[in-house]
């Protein structure tokens, strides 16, 4: 299947309802499309049993959800489990945002920070209430300003994101990686500027790809990220083969 045809069936089967307030706001949206179906597609024989299993895990969540693909995070000195691997925890703030993210039906896991948590049985939030966030992706480019931390001003601002790849590199915290895809929260504060933040749980050198099973992150990937250069353990993951997102 092409490119273009996997997206128009993303777009039909999960964005179908979302109406949009301008052509940049659709224009945003078809290049997050292209982004999602390019990292986590492949076009072979068996696509459309591929899709399915697809369409079963990425589901899209309306709502407050934290957007922390442009944050760091700090270790614990705990351990969190996900999909039955133990790593080493790690804590990033970020800003919470409000509209359509995607969501990873297939991650669950127990947080020493937090506690279990499993995204199919609290699908909104992780504990039923307004007072937690799900880490959630949704795709932001220049044109596009998000609160981040600004290391220049110590302090939390609307910016554009700085979409980078890195190479890992274990033995640096800044070359590392944290996931908090589909990751729980908790909303910590409201700055003066109306920007919101919260405390999320992930773990240090997990991929997010592939998305049923836990992988670690190892030294020489390429990984994606916005967070700022210098920033340690950087949100983001590494850029899968093709076909990866598919192991169970």
């Amino acid at each position: 299947m092409k490119i273009v045809d996997k997206t128009n069936w993303f777009i039909y089967k999960h964005f179908g309802i979302l109406k949009f307030k301008n052509k940049k706001e659709m224009k945003n949206l078809l290049l997050m499309i292209v982004a999602v179906t390019m990292l986590f597609g492949c076009s072979t024989k068996t696509e459309e049993v591929k899709e399915a299993k697809l369409e079963k895990v990425l589901q899209i969540h309306q709502g407050s959800f934290a957007f922390c693909g442009a944050s760091g995070a700090v270790p614990t000195g705990r351990k969190i489990i996900v999909q039955g691997v133990e790593y080493n925890e790690g804590c990033a703030i970020c800003p919470v945002l409000n509209g359509p993210s995607i969501s990873n039906l297939a991650m669950r896991g127990v947080s020493e920070s937090w506690g279990k948590f499993n995204i199919e049985k609290n699908f909104q939030t992780p504990d039923g209430t307004d007072k937690t966030v799900w880490s959630l992706f949704w795709y932001y480019d220049t044109t596009t300003k998000v609160p981040q931390f600004n290391p220049s001003t110590k302090g939390w601002e609307y910016m554009t994101p700085n979409n980078r790849m890195f190479i890992v590199n274990t033995d640096q915290p800044n070359t590392s990686e944290s996931n908090m895809f589909a990751m729980p929260g908790t909303i910590i504060d409201t700055l003066d500027n109306g920007i919101v933040l919260a405390k999320c749980y992930g773990p240090l050198n997990e991929a997010a790809v592939p998305l049923r099973i836990a992988l670690p992150v190892e030294s020489g990937m390429t990984s994606i990220t916005a967070a700022k250069e210098g920033a340690p353990y950087p949100v983001g993951t590494p850029i899968p083969p093709h076909g990866s997102y598919l192991k169970k």
